[in-house]
C-alpha cells in the first residue's frame, strides 16, 4: 500500500480569514492544552491540509530535544507507575533503577523506539546519535529489555482477533506452519502481557498500550517530514518501506508511487482502528505533560484525539488504498504546509490590518 497523503487538491489553503490568520500566529511556549488550541475553532472549516500544517506548527514549536543519554534518566520519571517501578511498553512494569542507582547494569529495561531506528529515526538511518527523532520521548519508552529485542523493527499490525484472545485468521495459517504467538515470550523465559502478539515481522502490543502507541505513532508522522536539520520524512502506510524501497513500484499493487526520500512505517489502519477504539487514558495526558515539560512540545492527538480522523482519515479509507502519500510537505516546492501557510496568512493579516 502507498504511504498516506490526505489531499484536497485546488482547494488546499483555502480555509478563510480565521483560519489563516491562526496559521500565521506564532505557536506560544506553553504546555497548557487550553492556551496551545486557543485558537482551534478557528480551524473547524478548514482543509485536510490546513489542518495538517497547523497541528505540524503546534508538534514542532519549541521542541528542544533531550540528549539521548539524559533520556535515560528522564523516562524513569516520565513512565513511573509509582516509587518503586516504571511503565514498560512491553513487559508491564519493572524496578526503578537509574536515577540514584549504583549499578545501573542491573536494569531490566532500556529504551524503546516505538518508530524503529532503521526506518529513519536513528543511527543506522544516517542520524546522528542525540537526532531529534531518536530522542523524541513522545515515542520513545521503557521497554523489557528482552521483549525489545525481540520486537526489533517489526510492523504494528492486528495480529489477535478483535478481542485479543485468540490469532486472527490470517495469521493461524501460513505456508510455512506458523501460527501467532501470543502473548509474546522471548527463549529466554521473559513473557509480554495479555493482549500482544508476534507472527513474522508482525509485532502487536498489549492491549493495554496499544491507543498510546497508535497516537505516538501518528504524532512522529506528523511531527517530522524532513525540513528540519537532522531528520527525516517520516510516513505511515499499509506497509513498512525506505527510501531504496519506496523509489520502485511495488510488484502487488498498481498504484503506488512515491518520491523515494521518505520512509514508511504502519501498519496505518490498524494503528487508526487502536486510535479509535482505546481512548486517551489518565496517565497518557500526565504522560503528555512531562514530557512537555522535558522538552517544550506536546503531542496534538493525546489533547484533541478527533483530530486525527480529520487528518489521517479512516482506517477504512487506509485498508482501500487510496493514492497518494501521506505527508506535511508540499511536496512540488520543498517547503512544509505549515510554512507556506504561515507566509499567505502572514500577507492576509497585512491585508487586513491595511483595509
Amino acid at each position: 500500500m502507498a504511504p498516506w497523503r490526505r489531499t484536497t487538491r485546488g482547494a488546499t489553503f483555502l480555509c478563510g480569514v480565521a483560519c489563516l490568520l491562526t496559521m500565521a500566529r506564532p505557536v506560544e511556549p506553553t504546555c497548557d492544552v487550553d492556551a496551545l488550541f486557543v485558537n482551534a475553532d478557528s480551524m473547524t472549516n478548514a482543509t485536510v491540509e490546513a489542518t495538517r500544517a497547523w497541528l505540524h506548527g503546534v508538534a514542532s514549536a519549541h521542541h528542544s530535544p533531550v540528549t539521548y543519554a539524559a533520556a535515560y534518566d528522564l523516562l524513569e520519571a516520565i513512565d513511573s507507575r509509582d516509587a518503586q517501578t516504571v511503565r514498560l511498553a512491553y513487559g508491564g512494569s519493572a524496578p526503578k533503577c537509574r536515577v540514584g542507582a549504583s549499578e545501573r547494569d542491573a536494569c531490566v529495561w532500556n529504551r524503546e523506539h516505538l518508530w524503529p531506528q532503521s526506518y529513519g529515526v536513528g543511527k543506522s538511518s544516517g542520524l546522528p546519535y542525540d537526532a531529534p527523532p531518536r530522542v523524541d520521548m513522545h515515542a520513545l519508552v521503557p521497554s523489557h529489555a528482552a521483549l525489545n529485542s525481540a520486537r526489533g523493527n517489526r510492523v504494528f499490525s492486528q495480529i489477535l482477533d478483535a478481542d485479543d484472545a485468540l490469532c486472527a485468521e490470517w495469521s493461524t495459517a501460513w505456508s510455512d506452519g506458523r501460527t501467532c504467538e501470543t502473548p509474546v515470550a522471548t527463549s529466554s523465559g521473559v513473557f509480554g502481557d495479555v493482549g500482544s502478539a508476534s507472527i513474522g515481522g508482525f509485532w502487536q502490543p498489549p492491549s493495554s498500550m496499544k491507543g498510546f502507541v497508535a497516537r505516538a505513532m501518528l504524532y512522529m508522522a506528523l511531527r517530522y517530514d524532513g525540513d528540519d536539520e537532522n531528520t527525516h520524512d517520516l510516513r505511515l502506510a499499509q506497509e513498512a518501506m525506505k527510501p531504496a524501497e519506496a523509489s520502485a513500484p511495488d510488484a502487488r499493487t498498481t498504484n503506488r508511487t512515491s518520491g523515494g526520500s521518505h520512509y514508511a512505517f504502519g501498519r496505518l489502519c490498524d494503528l487508526l482502528r487502536w486510535h479509535a477504539s482505546v481512548a486517551v487514558a489518565d496517565w497518557e495526558r500526565a504522560r503528555n505533560d512531562a514530557v512537555c515539560a522535558a522538552q517544550g512540545n506536546r503531542n496534538p492527538f493525546v489533547d484533541r484525539p478527533e483530530l486525527v480522523a480529520r487528518v489521517f482519515g479512516t482506517a477504512a479509507e487506509a485498508e482501500a488504498g487510496n493514492a497518494g502519500s501521506w505527508s506535511t510537505r508540499t511536496g512540488a516546492s520543498g517547503a512544509s504546509s505549515a510554512r507556506v501557510v504561515s507566509r499567505l496568512g502572514l500577507a492576509l493579516a497585512g491585508l487586513v490590518a491595511a483595509s
